[in-house]
């Protein structure tokens, strides 16, 4: 993993040209106002517009957007390919209502590109007591931009700080504070009974002809308008919708427009949120929290949830069969994915009967094996079948391969094949090494070349597991050969194999039924390490097997 490099104040790096996510951190329990300045070479703004903050949260061009804040923490959008070419830097600052920066504890500044890597940190640490504070800039250079650490402030708060840029702040000014408890109170009043309330849009407690934004924690901005959808304005903007050319309804074509540029970020910032760290999930509710924010509704969310969402548990799916072992918290954790994610329909019944039957084969491996009645076979008093099944023995030999077809038996004593031709083999169960299933085959390892070699089945996994449940019972071990313990796959190695293959079958680019394959064999020496995986659909993979 790449570790984005840490800066020093007026130290500087290069970042790429693309959308950054800019998140200002710091300790809880007070309230930063995060802020951008888009300024020319004359180190001024070209107009009010050009001032983001809590008021104004999105610049006009959509270079720049303001994500809602949270307790510790706020950010910043950035489209570097849409600032406009007289805009030569992004001032990146923020304001403290009391106390200054000095106090403030753990203020940091973390860059992050649309994929979620990491571009830039740095740990802010005035000195001096201001109240409004510049954290960084990004600025153009030689046809690039590059990312200063700054942490330089006005001791005269926000006003101090939009007027050094050329902000005519006369007028201006911060509402009157609610009573104590009143805020709590109006927001209680507006969400949902129970539980933490929601960061979203209430009505303001001072003035319910307005609404304000509640982080959670606090109430964040000053009041604004309520504004109602009509056939004829804009419930986002209160514009005047117009006619569109093509016909259909009036439409406010700057805030859909607007709404499909946050859309398409939205929807790259939810799957890096899926995929990155622990793959078990993740807690989407701050990007579910600044959707409300930029007023857009949920239903736009949701349908791009329920996109991305089926890759999401297909990963999750594959990483818990990775290693031949599902357990059931592993299944609960994906179900949970499921249901956080609304996911439903056909595809979501075939991936829980693959979680099925894996647990199944789980089971099946730790001992709890089936009993099969003997039919002709000649066994002993205490024998008891467990396998028995269609299978080709393919053995290597000098002319190449040979293949004989017959069955394939396993009893609490032995493994025996008979082959139809009258040859066969039978091996003692403590001559047996290890077990694997592999593409369409079962790997068997022992002590003696006969009996040892290849068995194409029609359900390896299934062969292998009884086999393995076999051995356990026998051996009286609490892992069996071949099981978790010798062929664990790390979390950081999957995750690494996956990002590298695309989440799709390196053979045929299906994304469906996917499985972690050692290109050299476990059984033959492979290693689980990046270099020896590849990520192959069932199909391809039993395909690979029957071309021993």
């Amino acid at each position: 993993m790449t570790l984005a490099p840490t800066l020093q104040k007026g130290a500087n790096t290069p970042v790429p040209t693309g959308v950054l996510r800019v998140s200002v951190g710091w300790a809880r329990g007070r309230v930063v106002d995060v802020c951008a300045l888009l300024v020319t070479d004359e180190e001024r703004v070209r107009s009010d517009g050009d001032f983001v903050f809590f008021n104004a949260p999105n610049h006009p061009s959509g270079a720049v957007t303001l994500t809602a804040a949270g307790p510790g923490s706020a950010g910043l959008l950035v489209a570097l390919p849409r600032v406009e070419p007289g805009v030569t830097r992004i001032v990146i600052a923020g304001s403290l209502d009391g106390g200054t920066f000095a106090e403030l504890a753990d203020l940091a500044v973390e860059l992050t590109d649309q994929a979620g890597g990491p571009v830039a940190r740095f740990v802010a640490e005035p000195d001096e007591p201001v109240t409004a504070l510049v954290f960084g800039e990004l600025y153009r250079r030689a046809g690039g931009w590059r990312f200063r650490a700054v942490a330089q402030g006005w001791d005269s708060g926000l006003a101090g700080l939009a007027h050094g840029f050329g902000i005519d702040v006369r007028g201006e000014g911060q509402p009157e504070a609610p009573a104590e408890g009143q805020a709590e109170a109006a927001a209680a009043r507006s969400s949902r009974p129970g539980g933490r309330i929601r960061a979203d849009w209430y009505p303001d407690p001072v003035r319910p002809d307005h609404m304000r934004w509640w982080d959670g924690d606090h109430w964040q901005g000053p009041p604004t308008p309520i504004l109602t959808e009509s056939d004829t304005s804009c419930g986002r903007c209160g514009a005047r919708k117009r006619w569109r050319l093509l016909g259909g309804p009036p439409a406010c074509e700057e805030c859909a427009q607007a709404i499909r540029a946050y859309l398409w970020d939205w929807r790259a910032r939810v799957v890096s949120s899926l995929t990155r760290g622990d793959p078990t999930g993740a807690d989407l509710e701050p990007l579910w929290a600044d959707l409300r924010y930029q007023r857009i509704p949920e239903p736009a969310g949701w349908e791009i949830v329920q996109t991305v969402g089926p890759a999401h548990l297909e990963r999750l799916t594959a990483f818990a069969l990775a290693d031949g072992v599902i357990e059931q918290d592993e299944v609960d954790r994906i179900e949970a994915a499921a249901a956080q994610l609304r996911l439903a329909g056909p595809g979501l019944d075939a991936l829980r009967h693959r979680l099925a039957r894996g647990l199944e084969l789980t089971r099946i491996g730790a001992g709890e094996l089936p009993r099969l009645p003997a039919g002709s076979l000649h066994l002993e008093l205490d024998e008891i079948v467990h396998l028995d099944v269609p299978a080709t023995l393919v053995q290597q030999a000098a002319a190449g391969p040979q293949h004989a077809p017959g069955r394939l038996l396993a009893t609490n004593r032995k493994l025996r094949f008979l082959g139809e031709t009258g040859r066969g083999a039978e091996l003692g169960l403590a001559k047996i090494v290890e077990v694997e299933a592999r593409g369409g085959c079962v790997d068997i390892a022992a002590t003696t070349s006969r009996g040892s070699g290849s068995y194409l089945v029609d359900d390896p996994q299934y062969v292998a597991a009884v086999l393995a449940g076999i051995l356990r019972v026998a051996r009286r071990q609490v892992i069996a050969p071949g099981s978790r313990a010798s062929r664990a796959i790390p979390q950081a190695v999957k995750a690494e194999v996956w990002r590298r293959d695309g989440g799709v079958c390196v053979e045929c680019g299906g994304n469906e039924h996917l499985e972690f394959d050692h290109v050299i064999p476990f059984s033959r020496g492979g290693a689980s390490s990046v270099n020896n995986l590849q990520l192959l659909c069932r199909r391809c993979n039993r395909t690979k097997g029957a071309r021993i």
